[in-house]
């Protein structure tokens, strides 16, 4: 039986909150198990806290066609998600939105590489994603029997922040 990890995130400061639905975990859980040893992944869908500070991840959008996954590195493509976006904001009047990224690390630790950090930068800077504090998941260790979840913040402003289970 598997370890499920935490689905509750906080940093010490300032208070960041990330909440990740059970759902939406085994989502992620299944994609990395179908597609290891490649890495895989997608941006999250989710919703955030009136005053800012706690963000929900409610869901995933699919994995777009032009995406690659490799061992040790993995691409998110982007066919298709402009359309999908469009749809989830009519769908849900504006309250569901893009808040970040997560991606696998097969049998590795769920650690951002070098990569990651640039391109969860790049998105928070990017003033057209509107998602100044964007979420990094990474699912990494032996998915089938100890899946090791990490969350991270990319703030604009304060740069990567690491979240504690909690």
């Amino acid at each position: 039986m598997s370890r499920r990890p935490p689905l509750r995130w906080r940093s010490e400061s300032p208070r960041y909150s990330v909440v990740i639905r059970k759902q939406c975990f085994r989502e992620m859980l299944a994609l990395a198990k179908s597609h290891a040893p490649v890495e895989v992944g997608t941006s999250l869908i989710g919703r955030y806290s009136k005053d800012g500070w706690q963000a929900i991840v409610v869901g995933l959008a699919p994995v777009s066609k032009d995406s690659k996954g490799s061992r040790n590195e993995f691409y998110r493509g982007v066919q298709g998600l402009r359309k999908f976006y469009r749809q989830l904001f009519e769908r849900f009047h504006r309250q569901r939105h893009y808040v970040g990224e997560w991606h696998s690390h097969p049998d590795g630790p769920p650690s951002p590489s070098p990569t990651d950090n640039v391109n969860q930068a790049a998105i928070a800077k990017d003033h057209a994603t509107e998602c100044p504090e964007a979420i990094l998941i990474i699912l990494g260790g032996e998915l089938s029997s100890d899946p090791e979840l990490r969350v991270f913040i990319q703030s604009r402003s304060r740069g990567l922040v690491a979240l504690t289970p909690g």
